[in-house]
């Protein structure tokens, strides 16, 4: 199984993101002040990400919900699949004010932890 853990710098909000398997799973505030990292190593870390497990956010903004459509655009262009499981209600309400839920919910249910 292949691990991977990397945390932003401490000047910045918390935001802390995991591998295992083919599930990455996100940890702390993906907002325009964290989100930074995780953009300018996208590439190398969703490499074999099928799953993004969102359940340990503790608050993601517009910026964070951006990103997450542009990944998933991104995916699709390439023709691989990627699913967002552990949406809580207060992501399911902003992405339900964007009209995104067709990108962004429905793809799991529940955490990936849960399937593990």
């Amino acid at each position: 199984m292949n691990n991977r853990k990397t945390e932003s710098s401490p000047d910045e909000a918390l935001l802390s993101w995991e591998q295992k398997g083919n599930t990455l799973f996100l940890k702390g505030t993906l907002d325009r002040d964290s989100l930074l990292p995780l953009w300018q190593q996208k590439d190398s870390v969703l490499t074999g990400i099928e799953i993004i497990d969102v359940s340990q956010l503790s608050h993601v903004d517009s910026t964070g919900l951006a990103l997450f459509v542009r990944v998933k655009s991104g995916r699709q262009q390439q023709g691989k699949a990627l699913a967002f499981a552990g949406i809580g209600e207060r992501l399911k309400t902003l992405v339900a004010l964007y009209g995104l839920q067709d990108i962004i919910v429905g793809t799991v249910s529940g955490s990936a932890s849960e399937k593990m």
